[in-house]
């Protein structure tokens, strides 16, 4: 049976298989030509601009890792509620009363619609009222009331949020990463000294896709690797001294000037990312300039580093118009582990229908 890709609509049915543009997405050949290391090239264009693709990348990335979401100094106080949608799925991690953390599935999961509209699942991620559905642009971080959850986080909680599908999270110094899976082997430790200069992320959002993104952000020649982490030496657009660290799939730390910029990544759509952005510096870092204020030195840097993530991202927003060329370092790095993660993704063994008829007939 082929169905048919009306209206920019595919279904999201891992045992009907990926396929787009005559080519099966899960198959090692689709990433032969692009994962050698002597030779290193972007994946087919189909990796970018495909919804099969996102959806391969939902079964096989967004639902089985370690996804930098946010600073936990953004919910400092109990209650509060910082929102992240991992592929079609909406969750939510909120501070407990006694400072610790709790991850959640959202309960409006589709908003108040009964089926999934077509045009949610087209690949971008729609503007709607219901900011907790999994299909919809996160809103910000939700303080807390006086009183307890306010009427907004409703969509996040439900009445009893005790009983929401759990998510995995964990403090990861002064990051919070979730892991759908709530038994999930934790992640490997975080660097040690870093705390949040800001309690607050900004947000800036390119035309590319996320992978390209990615690739952008952290140029620089191969150093170090681990399991799920990949180590580079770099230089910013000023010419100083960088040290690079990419932890699967979303997060990049760039650390010069004796401060680092975490940037975490969030597909919105097939050539469009977002980009959360964190200032993080050592335990009880002072402005360098004593002279003026922690605010406005503070803001400075803010300044620095959009302004070197901008111009690193010119570079993926030219790449997603090509969508040909060659990949750096961190680009093979991460398109290996993709590959990888598809490969190691449970067979379907089942054929039987969901529902049958009185007749016995798959419907």
């Amino acid at each position: 049976m082929v169905l048919a890709a009306s209206a920019g609509f595919v279904p999201d049915r891992p045992d009907l298989g990926h396929r787009a543009e005559g080519v099966d997405l899960a198959d090692p050949a689709f990433f032969a030509d692009s994962l050698d290391p002597g030779a290193p090239r972007l994946l087919p264009p189909a990796a970018y601009r495909a919804l099969a693709f996102a959806e391969l990348e939902d079964d096989a990335v967004w639902t089985c890792s370690w996804l930098a979401i946010g600073l936990g100094a953004e919910i400092s106080s109990p209650g509060d509620l910082l929102p992240f949608t991992a592929g079609h799925h909406g969750l939510h991690v909120q501070r407990e009363g006694d400072g610790g953390l709790v991850g959640r599935f959202n309960k409006a999961q589709h908003g108040g619609c009964r089926a999934v509209p077509l045009q949610c699942r087209t690949g971008t991620k729609t503007r709607c009222s219901f900011t907790a559905c999994g299909y919809s642009r996160d809103g910000t971080v939700l303080p807390a009331g006086r009183d307890g959850p306010t009427p907004a986080m409703h969509q996040y909680l439900g009445l009893r949020p005790e009983r929401l599908l759990p998510v995995a999270v964990r403090a990861w110094g002064p990051l919070v990463r979730i892991n759908l899976d709530p038994r999930a082997v934790p992640p490997e430790a975080p660097p040690e000294g870093l705390a949040a200069l800001a309690a607050e992320t900004r947000r800036a959002e390119f035309a590319c896709n996320w992978k390209l993104a990615l690739q952008a952000l952290a140029e620089g020649g191969r150093f170090s690797e681990t399991s799920d982490s990949l180590h580079l030496t770099g230089r910013l657009a000023t010419g100083e001294a960088a040290a690079i660290a990419v932890h699967f799939p979303n997060l990049v730390l760039i650390e010069a000037r004796g401060e680092t910029c975490a940037v975490m990544l969030q597909p919105t759509a097939l050539g469009q990312t977002l980009l959360r952005i964190g200032l993080l510096g050592s335990d009880g870092a002072e402005p360098a300039d004593r002279e003026t204020s922690r605010e406005s030195s503070w803001e400075a840097s803010w300044i620095a580093w959009q302004a070197e993530i901008a111009a690193r991202m010119a570079t993926a927003v030219a790449a997603q118009a090509a969508l040909s060329g060659a990949a750096n370092a961190a680009g093979l790095w991460l398109q290996q582990r993709i590959a990888a993660r598809v490969r190691a993704r449970p067979a379907i063994t089942d054929t039987q229908p969901l529902f049958a008829t009185a007749q016995g007939r798959g419907c």
